[in-house]
């Protein structure tokens, strides 16, 4: 039947002969197929998770912020004794 060009059957071939051509172009690229999925779950997950809480992560920057002020301090002592 020339009229039965574009069936439901023929679709579902196209589409997963296009996404096995995808699969392939991106393994030839170097990519991980596993690590790409992971990463696409990981950011869906991250996009869905609600906000720290605010004093919790203004705690953690400022902490973070201390730590590199005397981590540079150290390092900047470190290289002077050196020299």
């Amino acid at each position: 039947m020339p009229g039965h060009l574009a069936g439901i059957q023929d679709s579902n071939v196209s589409m997963a002969g296009g996404v096995g051509l995808l699969m392939l172009w991106l393994l030839l690229a170097g990519h991980s197929i596993g690590r790409l999925s992971a990463r696409a779950i990981l950011s869906l997950t991250g996009h869905f998770r609600a906000r720290p809480d605010p004093w919790l992560e203004g705690a953690l920057r400022s902490a973070f912020a201390e730590f590199d002020r005397e981590l540079t301090a150290v390092l900047r002592d470190a290289g002077d004794r050196h020299c």
